[in-house]
């Protein structure tokens, strides 16, 4: 470390370290990041991810909480702090880590929404069971989803992308046997792509000239 950062540090005397969240794999977004912000702006430095809480290797995340850890060991007070403790983690072990982790050098944990601070025993059990609600809730999602699947299959509903239309298709396989008719040519006239063509022409057992590409 430099001799210029230490004298800024010594300049220091507590610092606020914020951490935000919204799931990538949640289009609702129902803790929105304007909310969160907005909560999380008397902090020093915020930290901002998209990601979902269940995954334990985040950027964002490892970043705040070893700038939170440097600070402390230089013997800054230091508080790391989030909106709502799901926000942090879904997980309960990665919960109990990362306490234990900040515990450890001397890092206060605060959560804004369940007004808990992790400086008591009281404040890490709640923490805890919380933490314990918050995985509940993301395994019980995960297996709502796994049903909701399993019985839209059972219905014949057909999942992932609808495919291409059926007279569409013969009027690609019929524009494509026109020999003077390119598959460039062909894409360009029913606004769809080239590897499209080739998934129909191919589907279908008819032979691919490449040379009709262009």
């Amino acid at each position: 470390m430099t001799n210029h950062h230490k004298n800024k540090l010594e300049n220091i005397e507590t610092i606020t370290i914020g951490y935000a969240r919204v799931s990538s794999t949640d289009n609702r977004q129902e803790l929105g990041l304007s909310v969160q912000t907005e909560a999380l702006n008397f902090c020093d430095k915020l930290y901002i991810e998209k990601d979902s809480g269940g995954n334990q290797e985040r950027q964002q995340l490892d970043k705040a909480l070893k700038l939170a850890k440097n600070y402390a060991k230089q013997g800054v007070e230091t508080n790391f702090v989030v909106y709502k403790l799901d926000r942090l983690t879904r997980k309960m072990f990665h919960l109990s880590a990362i306490m234990e982790d900040l515990t450890k050098h001397g890092v206060h944990l605060q959560s804004i929404h369940e007004n808990i601070e992790t400086d008591s025993l009281t404040g890490k059990f709640f923490c805890l069971m919380l933490g314990y609600v918050a995985e509940w809730e993301l395994q019980a999602i995960s297996e709502r989803t796994k049903d909701g699947l399993r019985k839209a299959k059972e219905k014949g509903v057909k999942l992932g992308n609808k495919g291409i239309a059926k007279d569409k298709e013969k009027q690609i396989i019929a524009q494509y046997q026109q020999k003077e008719n390119s598959v460039r040519n062909i894409a360009n006239q029913l606004n769809i792509s080239t590897a499209t063509i080739y998934n129909v022409l191919k589907r279908n057992g008819i032979q691919i000239n490449r040379k009709n590409h262009l």
